[in-house]
């Protein structure tokens, strides 16, 4: 005897796949809006991920042909070993990278110019449940970062990040970084990767 029922379906609606359509968040002041609204999140679109050996032209073709602002970097055993961007890959910093190693940039692969994990920090999916998009926001900014990885609190496997410059379009605010620099060649990056963003 079958015991299997029929399911209720409904029309398909109308759907937008770009990367930066986040969901209405109920207020008109984004920054105090549930911080999950602006959270890139895993478990609706796949981990896009570039390969680490990449190089720098491909992974842009890679981006611009997924319609993706940012992606995560994989090695060789499809492990996570950092995150790349499109306003990465065009900035200075690339140039900067390929004079320091005595090459040019088309010798330079994503893994010479990604944010490495251990460059990347993360909070938990319940972290973000209790928080609004300004307290992310501002966490991100006084510490410089460009992206901020939420975890699943038991699994601790990524389920979502969160990029500055999405959430900084979304509230309609500049770019306003103030991670503490070492010496000033770090000032004059952060000044002209800001001018290029």
């Amino acid at each position: 005897m079958n015991t299997n029922t029929v399911i209720k379906t409904q029309p398909v609606f109308a759907y937008e796949l770009a990367e930066n359509h986040f969901p209405a968040c109920g207020t008109d002041n984004l920054e105090q809006a549930p911080a999950h609204c602006l959270m890139h999140t895993l478990h609706l679109s796949l981990m896009q991920h570039i390969d680490e050996n990449s190089s720098i032209d491909e992974a842009a073709l890679v981006l611009t042909k997924t319609h993706r602002r940012a992606s995560f970097v994989v090695d060789s055993q499809e492990k996570l070993v950092g995150m790349i961007s499109n306003a990465r890959l065009g900035s200075r910093y690339v140039l900067s990278m390929a004079e320091k190693r005595g090459c040019t940039r088309r010798d330079l692969t994503v893994n010479d110019v990604m944010i490495p994990l251990s460059e990347l920090r993360q909070i938990t999916l319940k972290q973000t449940s209790q928080a609004v998009v300004g307290k992310v926001l501002k966490t991100m900014e006084e510490a410089g970062h460009e992206f901020l990885l939420v975890i699943d609190d038991s699994t601790l496997y990524p389920v979502g990040y969160f990029d500055l410059i999405d959430l900084l379009k979304a509230c309609g605010r500049a770019v306003n970084s103030i991670k503490p620099a070492n010496k000033f060649s770090d000032i004059v990056g952060t000044i002209l990767h800001h001018a290029e963003i």
